[in-house]
């Protein structure tokens, strides 16, 4: 019996192991081909089945804030797609077959989700269709439709389960620590050429070079390295708060995250560094410290960090500069004046846009570009045109009710409006009712959405990109606490936790 089985296994090796690998290996060979590419990874994916089927919610967790892209299929879709129709797939399996496995259903969050998706679809359908060019379609824009949908889906996906309490900060950790990925681009410029089929995977676009001046000068702006911070100051406040941050018995959290807000300023984004700040005093507010004794010693921090780089403000790295032009320091002229004119830049396509929004009130605009269109654009700005043009018909309106009102008019700023308040309503719920051991967790998720809503409205969002970002946060909420608490919760938690108590005094 034995003989038959070694017997079998080896006609597989021989038969079908052996030539797959001659085949995938000449494939690798030409690893620009799309078909060639294409097919290594369909195998790979049938291999990863079993794991798949096995870690495939933590892969959606992870993959949240991923910077990766699928360069093989059509559009170079992110790796977060594929997760996140997988691992709603896989639940969805789960629970035909078992309904005792159900989602956690919140009819508040339910509502405005399928209303936004209503209107979002009829906009489509009355403005040229999903627009998908490269699925061989005669207009293009449909993608932006698709972070939409695959971030609803995205959603369904995290409240298929709840999250058991003892995994609690390790998916938390997960969720933020995706945007580590966000580095691997920045390493174009310092790793051999021979290593550059990683960004495939991992694309090179957070790398930007600003010339300024006469032209020979320029400014080196490392987004990835940016956004991969700011994700572990993130992952920093959930984890421990703002005051054990601050305990020099584990000083290694404070110089960790001190060094990530430094580096935090090499992308030369002025909204990075206002989120930081946003980010920490939020939480530091919810945690009551104002009233406080660290209150005074941040206080005193911050003082003496300014008086530090006052004197000093003009002689920094040109990016960290970059990132400080909003503040009233005595920086480099160039480097303000190229702040400014990305300040202008959107300020005169906003001027633009204003004027239509009346004739978008009722039907939006809708994302589909018409190739006429396009191609009028681009003679445009072959012509000399301002390259505002461009983005406002791709809608990168770099602001976030622009955002919303122009593709999908006032139903759709309904729709959003309703969405981000019963959102916040439940984080709130969440933060306020929670169980303990989750009050750090609940916390960060309350107040990066809070700061990611000031920002969308005040600074700089879209909704396409964006829509996902807040789900996320409202979706890993919901599967943390099993749902939107309620004070009867927090009641019911407060006499289980006092029979214990009163039950080990005895």
């Amino acid at each position: 019996m034995t003989n038959a089985v070694n017997l079998v296994r080896s006609l597989v090796i021989y038969g079908v192991c052996l030539p797959l690998a001659v085949m995938l290996g000449y494939m690798l060979a030409n690893p620009q081909d799309m078909a060639n590419s294409g097919t290594i990874a369909l195998v790979l994916g049938i291999i990863c089945i079993p794991l798949l089927l096995r870690w495939h919610y933590p892969w959606l967790v992870f993959s949240w804030n991923m910077v990766a892209a699928l360069y093989f299929l059509p559009g170079a879709i992110p790796l977060f797609w594929l997760f996140a129709c997988a691992s709603f797939g896989i639940s969805f399996l789960a629970y035909v077959m078992n309904k005792n496995l159900k989602f956690i259903s919140v009819s508040s969050i339910n509502r405005p989700l399928i209303f936004l998706t209503v209107v979002v679809l009829i906009t489509a359908k009355l403005t040229g269709g999903l627009g998908m060019s490269a699925m061989g379609g005669s207009s293009a824009g449909g993608k932006r439709y698709l972070y939409i949908f695959v971030g609803i889906i995205g959603y369904f996906a995290l409240t298929a389960q709840k999250i058991p309490l003892r995994k609690a900060g390790l998916m938390l950790n997960l969720f933020f620590l995706g945007g580590l990925t966000a580095a691997i681009g920045n390493l174009v410029t310092v790793v051999s050429p021979s290593l550059y089929f990683i960004f495939y995977l991992f694309p090179a676009d957070f790398n930007a070079i600003d010339y300024y001046g006469s032209g020979n000068t320029f400014i080196t702006r490392l987004g990835g390295v940016c956004v991969a911070s700011v994700s572990v100051i993130y992952a920093l406040l959930g984890r421990f708060g703002v005051q054990h941050l601050f305990d020099m018995r584990r000083s290694w959290r404070f110089f960790l995250f001190f060094g990530c807000v430094l580096l935090s300023l090499m992308g030369g984004f002025r909204s990075k560094v206002i989120e930081v700040a946003l980010i920490f005093g939020v939480v530091f507010w919810l945690e009551g410290l104002v009233r406080s004794k660290f209150f005074p010693a941040i206080l005193l921090i911050l003082f003496l960090g300014v008086a530090f780089m006052v004197p000093f403000a003009n002689k920094l790295p040109t990016t960290i500069q970059r990132s400080l032009t909003f503040l009233p320091l005595d920086l480099d002229a160039d480097v303000v004046m190229n702040a400014a004119g990305s300040t202008d830049w959107r300020v005169q396509m906003w001027e633009k846009l204003l004027p239509q929004i009346p004739r978008y009130l009722w039907l939006g605009k809708g994302y589909s570009i018409d190739a006429h269109e396009l191609d009028m654009t681009v003679q445009g700005l072959n012509a000399g045109g301002n390259d505002s043009d461009g983005s406002a018909l791709a809608g990168d309106y770099h602001n976030g009710p622009l955002s919303v009102i122009i593709p999908f008019g006032v139903l759709g700023v309904v729709g959003f409006v309703w969405l981000l308040v019963a959102s916040y309503n439940l984080l709130l719920a969440n933060y306020k009712y929670g169980e303990g051991e989750l009050l750090n967790y609940n916390r960060i998720l309350l107040a990066t959405f809070a700061v990611k809503v000031i920002l969308f409205i005040t600074v700089i969002g879209a909704l396409s990109n964006d829509v996902g970002g807040f789900l996320g946060l409202v979706g890993l909420s919901i599967a943390l606490n099993g749902g939107k608490r309620s004070p009867a919760d927090a009641v019911e938690g407060s006499k289980t936790f006092a029979r214990i108590r009163f039950a080990a005094a005895h």
